[in-house]
This record gives C-alpha cells, sequence and structure tokens, in this order.
C-alpha cells in the first residue's frame, strides 16, 4: 500500500508577500490575564476595549462583509420655509432615511433619525463654483465617526504632569455625510481573504447625482442608486436593467423586432467575455392553442457584439431563426447566473426577484400594454449570494385584442 506525506520545507520562499491575502493588517489580538493583585493603568484598560472592538470588526467582516444592511433610502425634499435672512435660499436638500450599514473596516454605522443634509454646504464653496460653470457628478456618502464627550476634569494627573483641565469621558459612535466629486473607494475587486480598506476613509456611497448644478432641484431620474452595496462578503456582480419590459405585451411585430435586432442584458460589474457561452443564454416560446394543443420550442441564437477585452458589463443576444412569433405567444427569457463568472471568477447573483430589474430608458422598442403586478421600486437582481437563474418573460398581443385595435382604427 502507498502512502502519501505532506512536507514543509522551510527553506522555500513564498511566491507572495505575506500580507497578499489581506490577514497581515489585522492586528495582533492580546488581550489581558487578570490576577490577584494586578495593578490596572488607563492604558491597559484601552488595551482590553481594544481587543474586543477589533475582534468584533474582525468578526463583521468575515462572516457578514460590509455593505449597506437596511433602510439608508434617499430622497428629494423642498426646503422648509427659512427666514429672510437665510443666505443660501436655494441650496439642495437631500433627505437620508433611517437604517443601518458596516462599513469595510467592520464598523457599525447607525441612522437612528431621517436626516436632512444640503448638498452644496457639504461641498465647500470652491466646488460649488467649479460646478456652477461645469456641472458633474457629486457622490453623496455614509462615514463612520467617532466622537468625544462628557468633558469632565481629572481627578489624578497622569506621571509628573500637572493635572489637565479636561478630559472626555466617553466616545460616542455616530456617523458623518459626505458630499464629493471623487467616487468613495469601492475596495479591491477581488477582495483578500480577511477583508478590510487600504488607507483612508472608508465610506460607503449612498447616491451618485448626476449633471449636479448647485441652485437647481435635480430630475429624480438623476438619482443614481447602482453604486449602493447592500452587506456582502464580495461585491458580486447583479443585472441591473434590460432592454425589454418584463410581464409586458408587445405586438407581434414589435416583439418579433426586439428579438431580431437583440436583446440586451446590463450588469453591476464586468464579467469575463469567455463565460458568455452557448446555452447560457436561453428564449423559449410557448404557443398559444386551445388546451393541451399548446406546444413551446427553443428559439434559436447567439451572442454578438461582444467586446475583443477581456471583460464586458453588458451582452447582446438575438435570434438567429426564421421563425416567427404567433399572437398569444409568450416569449420566456432565461440568463444561467451560475455559468457568467466576474474576474474574480464569481458567478454573477441572478436571482430575478419580484421582477424588479428596471428596463433602459431608451427602449428601441415599447409595448403596448404595461404589466400589472405591486408597486414594488425597481432594484437589481440577486438575494446576495453568487448564481441564480434570471427569468423574465413578454406576452405576444393575442388574436382578438389586435381585431379590436384594428376595427377601432378603422
Amino acid at each position: 500500500m502507498t502512502t502519501a506525506t505532506a512536507t514543509h520545507d522551510t527553506k522555500r520562499k513564498p511566491t507572495k508577500p505575506e500580507h497578499a491575502s489581506g490577514c497581515a493588517a489585522v492586528p495582533e489580538l492580546t488581550r489581558l490575564r487578570y490576577f490577584h493583585g494586578r495593578g490596572l493603568s488607563a492604558l491597559d484598560l484601552r488595551r482590553e476595549q481594544t481587543f474586543h472592538l477589533e475582534k468584533h470588526r474582525l468578526h463583521n467582516r468575515l462572516v457578514h462583509g460590509w455593505g449597506i444592511v437596511c433602510g439608508l433610502g434617499i430622497d428629494i425634499t423642498p426646503k422648509e420655509p427659512c427666514d429672510p435672512c437665510d443666505d443660501a435660499p436655494d441650496e439642495l436638500v437631500i433627505k437620508v432615511g433611517t437604517g443601518a450599514a458596516i462599513d469595510c473596516r467592520g464598523n457599525e454605522i447607525v441612522v437612528r433619525h431621517e436626516r436632512q443634509v444640503s448638498v452644496e454646504s457639504l461641498l465647500g464653496a470652491d466646488a460649488v463654483e467649479r460646478l456652477r460653470k461645469d456641472p458633474a457628478t457629486v457622490y453623496l456618502s455614509l462615514c463612520f465617526h467617532e466622537e468625544l464627550i462628557d468633558p469632565m476634569r481629572p481627578l489624578l494627573a497622569a506621571g509628573c504632569e500637572p493635572v489637565p483641565d479636561c478630559e472626555y469621558g466617553r466616545v460616542c459612535e455616530t456617523y458623518r455625510i459626505c458630499a464629493s466629486t471623487t467616487r468613495p473607494d469601492p475596495g479591491p475587486a477581488c477582495e483578500p481573504c480577511c477583508g478590510g480598506c487600504d488607507c483612508g476613509e472608508a465610506c460607503l456611497e449612498l447616491v451618485a447625482i448626476t449633471c449636479f448644478e448647485p441652485g437647481k432641484e435635480p430630475d429624480p431620474a438623476q438619482l443614481d442608486l447602482s453604486g449602493r452595496r447592500t452587506l456582502a462578503l464580495h461585491d458580486l456582480a447583479e443585472i441591473t436593467a434590460i432592454n425589454w419590459v418584463h410581464g409586458a405585451v408587445y405586438a407581434r411585430e414589435d416583439a418579433t423586432k426586439l428579438f431580431a435586432d437583440g436583446i440586451e442584458v446590463r450588469l453591476s460589474r464586468p464579467v469575463q467575455v469567455a463565460s458568455l457561452r452557448r446555452g447560457v443564454v436561453d428564449v423559449t416560446v410557448v404557443e398559444a392553442g386551445g388546451g393541451r394543443a399548446a406546444g413551446l420550442y427553443d428559439m434559436q441564437g447567439e451572442f454578438f457584439d461582444l467586446p475583443g477585452d477581456k471583460l464586458t458589463d453588458r451582452f447582446f443576444w438575438r435570434s438567429t431563426t426564421d421563425e416567427t412569433l404567433q399572437y398569444g405567444d409568450r416569449v420566456i427569457v432565461r440568463v444561467r447566473g451560475d455559468f457568467i463568472v466576474d474576474e474574480c471568477c464569481r458567478a454573477v447573483d441572478g436571482n430575478h426577484l419580484g421582477g424588479a430589474v428596471p428596463a433602459l430608458d431608451d427602449l428601441a422598442v415599447e409595448p403596448i400594454e404595461p404589466p400589472g403586478g405591486p408597486p414594488c421600486p425597481p432594484r437589481p437582481s440577486g438575494d446576495g449570494t453568487e448564481g441564480g437563474e434570471f427569468v423574465s418573460w413578454v406576452f405576444i398581443q393575442d388574436r382578438h385584442t389586435y381585431d379590436q385595435s384594428k376595427g377601432e382604427a378603422s
């Protein structure tokens, strides 16, 4: 019988530096060992606090990840009536809703009450002046912040120094809302094992206000929420938009044109072009018919206009069959997210929850009847885990409705 043994070559040099996994950035965790008669100083107690804080932050990062946990909705709100002495009566006010988040260092951020913020005031005079001349995108972000509170007079001096007049007795864990024309760092594309951030502020993007012009209220369409990261261990690719309206009714000629010209799927982050292979997208036609006479068939098709680069944030698929869609048919589109991977080889988070993935603004083909259903706000695909099948469908106008419309037109 042959046995295999594992050996470790202590002379072999590592191929990567020790910090390549990101775990070297985790501080060494040492805790106090209590024994009878031990003296304790303020430094000992602060280090004990640090031990528990770092353990808790590490747990958050490794087990839960980082991002927005819940809430923190964004809305444009009219500024409250002001007095005649207000220096900036036309400043744009954004309302940030209550909610919670965990930043990339593992800090917990809780917004307990709705907060109204003036974007111009957060930007500063110089940035506002530049934006008046050249409107650009402004990013609103949420940052963890510690604030010293409860001032008090110490009873004893530290060492040979005189007794200080004042020290703060507590640290309040709170937050700051910031605005900038520079996007907050989204973190590394492929996050290391222990997570964490590089140097600098660890802020979470709340909203990007496109083409921001000071003194002018933006259209709600200018509020871009696609940069918000929901709580996850990894920032997975999601389907953010499609060029058809899910569940809508299309005229027969329009639907045939849609699939002949090509359907488009957009993603929140680039995926590998090599993973867009035959079988990843399936389009099935359920034929209209009486009772069990109805049948179904797969529409033959292909990807097209794929870039020569290794990565793409959108793809196109078109029909290559001469089959013509018929009145009353239903066309089902399936995108198998388990087989489409990003640059980190993580699968697309594809579940089409609630059918809420929005359609693109510039649709080449408009439906004749919008879909019914609950008034849920649009959102990307996904449930926070890798993989999942994106399923969507459209209906072809039935013959009876078509005849009625032709009769009314005549």
